[in-house]
């Protein structure tokens, strides 16, 4: 439901904001619906089950703290409902998957301005899980 999105990111290009809120909110709510359901009957269709990493990936772009805790919250009830069998903790497995995916967020981006622009608009947003950003024009 992203594909296209992370591929223009690779490009160095964004998203139009509006179309994106607009597609992040039908995917969450088609993500919510699919959470729901038993996992055995969870589809791979990233059409009717839009991908945990895309989601949050476009709730980032979004720039808005409530759609990105809500893509937090649907991630955090699939990392559950999947580690249910293993008896893992959750919230420790929440935290490092999160801190990947925002790695991995930032590793789509070609453009190191962009990635920089990026990390500092969201570190004003959500600094408990951006570090501020480091200067390497000294290293």
């Amino acid at each position: 439901m992203f594909s296209e999105m992370v591929a223009d990111l690779a490009k160095g290009t964004l998203p139009e904001s509006t179309l994106l809120r607009k597609r992040f909110d039908v995917a969450l709510t088609k993500k919510m619906a699919v959470v729901r359901l038993p996992a055995a009957f969870w589809m791979d269709d990233s059409k009717i089950n839009p991908r945990s990493d895309h989601l949050f990936w476009a709730a980032l772009l979004t720039f808005d703290r409530q759609r990105i805790d809500l893509a937090l919250a649907v991630l955090a009830a699939e990392l559950n409902e999947q580690r249910k069998a293993a008896g893992g903790g959750l919230q420790q497995e929440m935290e490092t998957t999160t801190h990947l995916l925002i790695e991995r967020f930032f590793d789509l981006f070609a453009d190191a301005k962009l990635c920089r622009e990026m990390r500092e608009k969201l570190e004003q947003i959500m600094p408990e899980w951006i570090g501020p950003v480091k200067d390497t024009t000294h290293d």
